[in-house]
């Protein structure tokens, strides 16, 4: 488990519109574990917050703070 694989994971959930329909389908922590173990991303909850964090320090436009923080949204009603 790493930030980098939670970094990964946040980025291809922003780009990957067909990654992102599996994950409509995941209704718990342990169903996202299991999704991200099989696409080799797997990361902590902890882990996920300190990427997010990472990733908002970055953002230098409110645009990519939006898609960002659609993302946390979306990972915060799964877990």
């Amino acid at each position: 488990m790493s930030i980098g694989n939670a970094i990964k994971f946040i980025k291809r959930t922003q780009s990957d519109s067909s990654f992102r329909k599996n994950l409509y389908k995941v209704d718990s922590w342990e169903d996202l574990l299991d999704v991200l173990i099989k696409e080799d991303l797997s990361c902590s909850p902890n882990e996920l917050d300190e990427a997010f964090n990472h990733l908002h320090v970055q953002c230098q436009f409110q645009e990519e703070a939006d898609s960002l923080f659609n993302v946390l949204h979306f990972v915060k009603l799964i877990v």
